[in-house]
């Protein structure tokens, strides 16, 4: 019970975790306010994972499985994901608050979704294995776990810039076409079973970038 459950379930947790002690102690960034992004994350993923059960039951384009799983990827994972997080983004404390403070309060409120889905995640797949009287493959399910995380993170700021940018009347829409994009990208590539889930990580480090760069497009007005 310990080993198969509640000890993978306190691993799902540990970037949260992570980012939370960093950003509090390190970017004194206050700790309501995160705890406040941490719940908004949680809030996120209901909707989030009502819209994934039923939107992949559409019957459409069923002798074009490839084109069908990138069109799935990109408006079910990219553009109606992306644009329910901007929902729950609008949310986040606000007042007198810097690009970078902005950005921090989304990077964990994208960490704290993507923890929570982490959960859901393991617990179908152990579920799954269960029922076969399978073998759970831990280290694919947790490169697959974190590396998830990493992408809710970053395409979650991104979404926070973009709301951050329009608040400040300079709109970068870009910020959000940006996470649009590699959330689908990311999410078709990491469903393959083979050498191409890989490619996944090429989309992470993108998304890493274009925070970077996003953020002096933002803050460039400012400065």
């Amino acid at each position: 019970m310990f080993l198969s459950i509640i000890l993978p379930v306190i691993l799902c947790f540990i970037p949260l975790i992570l980012a939370f002690l960093i950003f509090a102690l390190g970017f004194k960034i206050n700790a309501g306010q995160l705890c406040i992004a941490v719940l908004l994350g949680l809030a996120a993923v209901l909707p989030i994972s009502v819209i994934q059960f039923f939107l992949p039951s559409l019957n459409i384009l069923q002798d074009q499985l490839i084109l069908r799983a990138i069109l799935k990827s990109l408006l079910l994972y990219g553009l109606v994901e992306e644009c329910l997080k901007c929902i729950f983004v609008l949310a986040l404390p606000k007042k007198e608050k810097t690009a970078l403070e902005f950005l921090l309060l989304a990077f964990t409120m994208g960490l704290a979704l993507g923890c929570f889905e982490s959960i859901v995640y393991y617990l179908d797949h152990l579920q799954l294995a269960n029922s076969r009287n399978a073998t759970l493959l831990y280290g694919p399910i947790f490169l697959r776990i974190f590396s998830s995380d990493l992408i809710h993170m970053t395409c979650t700021g991104l979404c926070g810039l973009f709301i951050y940018s329009i608040r400040n009347k300079s709109t970068v829409v870009t910020c959000l076409i940006s996470a649009v994009l590699l959330h689908g990208i990311y999410d078709f590539l990491a469903g393959f079973e083979n050498g191409l889930r890989w490619f996944a990580i090429f989309a992470i480090l993108l998304s890493i970038a274009e925070c970077r760069l996003k953020y002096s497009a933002v803050t460039g007005p400012e400065e």
